[in-house]
């Protein structure tokens, strides 16, 4: 009895193909995939993570904004630095500042905690801004920084930042 080859060869095609399928990659694995949009930071030890974005793109700078509205304390961080890719500390001639605002509802004070050139020659808190990426659409990058109060000099450290904005 002979087997027809026919058969044979449609189901190893078929056999391939599902093979193929199980071993490809997906985009989540690719390390060259782009990052979803969004802004995070750790601070006291909590990971803060927001799509609330904001950006503006001036001739020589690049203003990027993260807002938690949705929770008991809403905070606000910002992030001013450079239209160029680049590492940027804080210093008393770099365009690169921060800030961090803990409660910034309506509903009790707020308390504002800022890094950058005081605009007098110093330099308040310490911090850097990483641009990994930037075209003509996005941002990325990733920073750390100290900011102080300028009303009570306490200082509030924000670590693991990064950030995925359009422009």
């Amino acid at each position: 009895m002979r087997i027809p080859v026919f058969p044979l060869r449609r189901s190893a095609a078929l056999l391939l193909l599902t093979t193929l399928g199980a071993c490809s990659s997906s985009k989540k694995d690719d390390p060259t995939a782009t990052p979803a949009k969004g802004m995070s930071w750790t601070v006291d030890g909590t990971t803060q993570t927001t799509t609330t974005l904001q950006s503006q793109k001036f001739q020589s700078s690049i203003s990027v904004a993260g807002t938690i509205p949705a929770s008991a304390n809403p905070t606000y961080l910002s992030l001013e630095f450079p239209n160029a890719v680049g590492t940027y500390t804080f210093s008393p001639t770099a365009a690169a500042s921060a800030t961090y605002v803990a409660n910034a509802g309506t509903s009790s004070p707020s308390t504002a905690y800022y890094a950058g050139a005081t605009g007098s020659g110093t330099v308040t808190g310490a911090g850097t801004i990483v641009v990994t990426a930037l075209t003509a659409t996005s941002v990325q990058g990733t920073f750390t920084f100290t900011g102080i109060n300028a009303n009570t000099g306490n200082a509030k450290s924000i670590t693991n930042g990064t950030f995925n904005v359009g422009l």
